[in-house]
């Protein structure tokens, strides 16, 4: 590609929702397995595809089948909330001063930066960035695609946990028909 070629691009809307859904599901894992797990749960990677999502976290031992549940039900409850999930860029310094904002360690972000919220305005988080409530939310630095809103998931099931190093735990996903599928199936 040159500069000054013509260029089409066509998007596959279908495909697209889907990785938006299941990416957007990351981010609500990732707080529900902190909210369950506790606060050094800290992301070791993730992999979001059309067709599922994979998240890899610190952990020293098996998820049990309780806290599996809980982190589902944690997931859902915001799936039922229809929250609103906002995406702006924002000054790194002013972003990273957000209370409960998760990024990957060692990851180097640009500056400015992307802010991914569920359920808040990023102007709202950056004007009182150390405001308790956003322990609450999802707020990551991320450039990823995403839902307009989470309803827009549909539904999540959790459908493996594994050891994947020492002090790495798995929980892969699946969103939206696929999800609710795997709850009829049982």
């Amino acid at each position: 590609v040159r500069v000054g070629d013509t260029v089409s691009l066509e998007i596959d809307r279908i495909r697209r929702l889907k990785t938006a859904s299941n990416h957007t599901a990351t981010h609500l894992a990732n707080l529900a397995l902190r909210k369950v797990l506790g606060s050094g749960v800290d992301q070791k990677g993730s992999l979001v595809t059309p067709d599922r999502m994979r998240f890899d976290f610190s952990h020293n031992q098996p998820v049990s089948a309780d806290e599996l549940e809980r982190v589902e039900g944690t997931v859902m409850q915001r799936i039922r909330q229809d929250l609103t999930v906002y995406a702006q860029v924002a000054p790194l310094a002013a972003a990273k001063g957000i209370n409960g904002l998760r990024a990957v360690f060692g990851e180097v972000y640009p500056d400015p930066v992307r802010v991914v919220a569920i359920g808040q305005p990023i102007p709202d988080l950056i004007a009182s960035p150390g405001s308790t409530a956003w322990n609450e939310l999802s707020v990551e630095f991320c450039g990823g695609t995403h839902v307009a809103t989470t309803a827009l998931i549909q539904s999540f099931a959790l459908v493996a946990e594994e050891a994947v190093a020492k002090g790495v735990r798995r929980v892969t996903a699946l969103t939206g028909e696929a999800a609710q599928s795997a709850v009829m199936a049982g």
